[in-house]
């Protein structure tokens, strides 16, 4: 049996694509008869409930005196067999074979959207790191070019293994969606829906300049944004509010999954993704998708089952979500079919092998 240590800081951070990524796979790969993991969080006491694993807590001010002083000492103390830093941030030295998940690279290719302090790590002790790994994970070929091209890292030594859909988000009964939204939030049709945390790097000012526009002309959807704000995000709530849009907030996975129903059309305008699995999820509920073209790793994640819109200009994403509209029942199946690619389990029996190969090493 291998053992794996794994960073799960990711798990506190609530709602959001990494904490997804990190709970769905944690969750599979404890369930395996051949690993054995160990979580290790910067908490004051253990409050991680996943079947299956151990949680080491250990409560530290600040991320890099935790990753370098407890997490370094508690790897060469005890030795993992393999330690997997599931969220990208790495100790300056780690004793044991090293697996990376790099996400994406926004905090170089888009450095002006991310807070200085993460910006500093993925130009120093992230790079270093990750030269040194025995291997590292990206979930688009798009982010894995992206590391090989700015970070040298050995092409030989990254594997790309796309993230998952969860089963709950799948086609249902869209009249039943539509007057859920309506009681809870107010929502009528036609609505625009985006999902993400509220950041530059989400590209949202486009589309909010498009519902203004549409909301101006006085016949077009109204945008609905989910997500919590992240940085800089109170002007773009602003914004979003002066152009008739409706703020939902972090929401849950039954709320989302009504939400996608009901909406006409799911508008993903990010600069750069290093996936895009706002955009799955919807193709996977049955709903016509539009996304940014030249966003690393997103139109990759669609394939050809989106509307892909080039400009970032608003003009051209009323024309983009026009074209989604009216192509909805051929978007949708196309969307279905895609989405029925992409599986929780294949990730994680990827991501497995992957870890017992490291630790072989």
């Amino acid at each position: 049996m291998i053992h794996v240590a794994v960073d799960a800081n990711a798990l506190a951070w609530g709602w959001g694509g990494i904490p997804r990524y990190v709970e769905r796979l944690v969750s599979l790969l404890a369930a395996r008869d051949d690993l054995r993991l160990t979580l290790l969080t910067n908490r004051s006491g253990p409050s991680v409930a996943i079947p299956g694993t151990r949680e080491v807590a250990c409560r530290r001010r600040g991320g890099v005196l935790w990753r370098n002083g407890f997490v370094h000492e508690w790897l060469a103390r005890e030795r993992p067999d393999v330690f997997w830093a599931a969220e990208t941030l790495v100790p300056w030295s780690v004793p044991v074979p090293l697996v990376a998940t790099v996400h994406d690279l926004a905090a170089v290719l888009l450095a002006r959207t991310k807070p200085a302090p993460l910006r500093l790590a993925y130009r120093t002790s992230i790079p270093r790191g990750l030269r040194r790994a025995a291997a590292v994970i990206a979930p688009s070929r798009a982010t894995a070019q992206d590391a090989q091209r700015h970070w040298g890292l050995d092409h030989r030594r990254t594997h790309v293994i796309p993230l998952g859909v969860d089963e709950c988000f799948r086609p249902g009964d869209r009249r039943a969606a539509i007057a859920t939204v309506a009681e809870r939030w107010g929502l009528r049709s036609p609505f625009v829906l985006a999902v993400g945390a509220l950041e530059p790097r989400k590209g949202l000012e486009v589309l909010i300049d498009a519902a203004a526009r549409v909301r101006r002309d006085g016949d077009g959807w109204q945008l609905a944004l989910a997500g919590r704000p992240g940085h800089r995000g109170s002007e773009l709530e602003r914004r979003a509010a002066l152009a008739g849009g409706r703020l939902l907030g972090a929401v849950k996975d039954a709320e989302l999954v009504a939400l996608y129903r009901a909406a006409d059309v799911v508008a993903v305008p990010s600069r750069y993704e290093g996936f895009g699995l706002p955009a799955l999820e919807a193709m996977a509920c049955g709903v016509p998708v539009v996304v940014a073209g030249r966003s690393g790793g997103l139109v990759e994640t669609s394939g050809p089952a989106a509307v892909v819109v080039d400009r970032r200009e608003p003009a051209a994403w009323v024309d983009g979500i026009a074209a989604a509209l009216a192509r909805r029942e051929q978007l949708a199946r196309a969307g279905t079919e895609h989405a029925a690619r992409f599986s929780w389990e294949r990730s994680a029996a990827a991501t497995a092998a992957v870890l017992e190969q490291a630790a072989r090493r």
